[in-house]
């Protein structure tokens, strides 16, 4: 579950970020969506995912050990 909800993390760091003004990978998003810097917003996106399938995968991966019916 805990998995699952780490994409709606990063998403809501998007809004936090912007909010209160922290430097971080949402703030660099918007900030480069408003400079129409589009290089730097692919790049970012392609993080975020490429991070978020990694733990849904590590959770996959655990489940699957922890649970000796799930057979891979």
């Amino acid at each position: 579950m805990v998995a699952l909800q780490f994409g709606f993390v990063l998403a809501g760091s998007v809004l936090v970020e912007t909010v209160f003004s922290f430097p971080g990978i949402g703030w660099l998003i918007v900030e480069s969506i408003g400079m129409r810097d589009f290089p730097v917003v692919q790049g970012s996106i392609l993080l975020v995912t490429f991070v978020s399938v990694l733990v849904n995968l590590v959770a996959d991966l655990l489940y699957g050990y922890a649970d000796p019916r799930i057979k891979y």
